[in-house]
């Protein structure tokens, strides 16, 4: 019921060692939640110094103004720097081969 095999025991005397350096690419992106959040660092900044140094108008305290300024700075700041952390991805990232290329490649598969 067991099979046995017909090739010889192999011993640690017969074993080659294979050793040798693989060349890896390691694809590099950027982090978004920290261009994020810097984004929002630089608009609580912004804001707390718009507020401190403008004097209180009709209707609006410092602190009201504060508020006003950092939700609407905090919205535009991180789009600009979600915007930022796109282009270096796009700039660090690998690029796709051209289509010519890819159709090519097609083509030839489908012959063979």
């Amino acid at each position: 019921m067991s099979e046995q095999s017909t090739e010889p025991d192999k011993t640690p005397d017969d074993q080659q060692e294979v050793t040798g350096f693989v060349q890896v690419t390691r694809r590099r992106a950027p982090k978004f939640r920290a261009f994020a959040v810097t984004g929002v660092i630089l608009a609580f900044i912004v804001a707390g110094a718009i507020a401190l140094t403008s004097e209180p108008s009709a209707g609006y305290s410092q602190q009201a103004l504060f508020g006003y300024l950092f939700c609407s700075l905090a919205l535009v700041f991180v789009i600009v720097a979600a915007g930022i952390a796109v282009l270096a991805d796009r700039r660090t990232g690998t690029r796709p081969e051209p289509r010519a290329d890819r159709r090519a490649r097609r083509k030839s598969r489908r012959r063979v």
